[in-house]
């Protein structure tokens, strides 16, 4: 059975409305879709009246390139979109990849967690493309 490992954090020094385009514009580069955003601080200042730092989730899935190459198990889907939660900190915008989805080999079924896997692939070099871990700062 697949496992969640967590997540992967970035930083990126730019104001948070010029990093979620940033993000974005790298994911598409890659070939990803993405399928949508949430902002979480204003849909929270909206329904309970707290006021929160900004913070969106980016929703991935893959591209049509992707899925015409090797399809996606119908398995697979329960994973999907994949998550990219961006938020202000100070001076500068913090990235975190969520769902990241690993296998122990002798449960995962190849053809439903390899494209996941793929995918996650795919969304960090995008978004290393642009933006540094931390603890390589």
């Amino acid at each position: 059975m697949p496992r969640d490992v967590g997540s992967i954090q970035y930083s990126l020094r730019e104001p948070f409305d010029r990093a979620v385009e940033l993000v974005c514009r790298s994911l598409e580069s890659k070939g990803l879709r993405v399928a949508g955003e949430l902002d979480v601080a204003k849909r929270v200042e909206r329904y309970v009246g707290i006021v929160l730092s900004p913070c969106k989730i980016v929703f991935v899935l893959p591209g049509e390139s992707t899925l015409t190459k090797s399809s996606i198990h119908p398995s697979s889907t329960i994973f999907l979109p994949l998550h990219i939660v961006i938020s202000n900190s100070g001076g500068q915008t913090e990235i975190e990849v969520q769902n990241r989805v690993q296998s122990r080999p002798e449960t995962a079924e190849p053809a439903v967690i390899g494209p996941i896997v793929e995918l996650q692939t795919q969304i960090s070099s995008a978004i290393e493309a642009i933006a540094m871990r931390p603890s390589l700062v």
